[in-house]
């Protein structure tokens, strides 16, 4: 009768291979995690950026009188004054001629705590923004950039908002740059 079994060279062998491919796996696996992360941090950052600076250029492009201030970190302006409803859309109309509803609005970044205000509302609409150009290479390298800036496009008046958040994953930093320009329709 035969013995029937394996022998130590060929369970070591065997344990080695399996120790290796079960490293393997788990590298991979942890490098996956890390991506997944990194990447799920990116969409949220951008979904974030993306609907202040909708809101934020939504709201400029209705805006009479606006003025920048504070090393382009406060922009202020006033909304027109609605006048009736239409019939038809339902929706409020401007009143003409022109006039200010009387309310001042601003929207003010402060590079201290990381936070774009909506005032006078106080609304926090973003809290991770980053007070300098993080771009290694960029002109503006590790300087402070301005968030509004007046701009012209034609005849008429604009406004390019500029922001950077940061987010901290793991041990790596990550950081969303938007900048899109509104034209300010109602400007006088």
């Amino acid at each position: 009768m035969k013995n029937r079994g394996f022998t130590l060279v060929e369970l070591t062998t065997g344990m080695g291979i399996l120790a290796a491919v079960l490293m393997g796996s788990a590298t991979l696996l942890m490098t996956g995690m890390r991506s997944f992360q990194k990447t799920t941090t990116d969409v949220d950052m951008t979904n974030q950026n993306s609907n202040t600076m909708r809101r934020i250029s939504d709201t400029l492009r209705q805006a009479m009188n606006v003025s920048i201030s504070n090393s382009g970190k406060t922009i202020t302006f006033n909304l027109p004054k609605m006048g009736a409803i239409d019939p038809v859309t339902g929706e409020s109309e401007l009143k003409e001629p022109l006039q200010s509803d009387g309310v001042t609005r601003a929207f003010v970044v402060n590079f201290d705590n990381g936070k774009l205000v909506e005032l006078p509302s106080g609304r926090v609409l973003m809290n991770t923004i980053s007070p300098t150009d993080p771009q290694v290479g960029s002109s503006q390298f590790n300087q402070a950039y301005t968030p509004f800036q007046l701009t012209s496009i034609g005849s008429y008046r604009a406004v390019t908002i500029n922001l950077i958040t940061k987010k901290n994953v793991i041990t790596d930093q990550r950081y969303m740059r938007m900048k899109t320009t509104a034209v300010v329709r109602n400007s006088q």
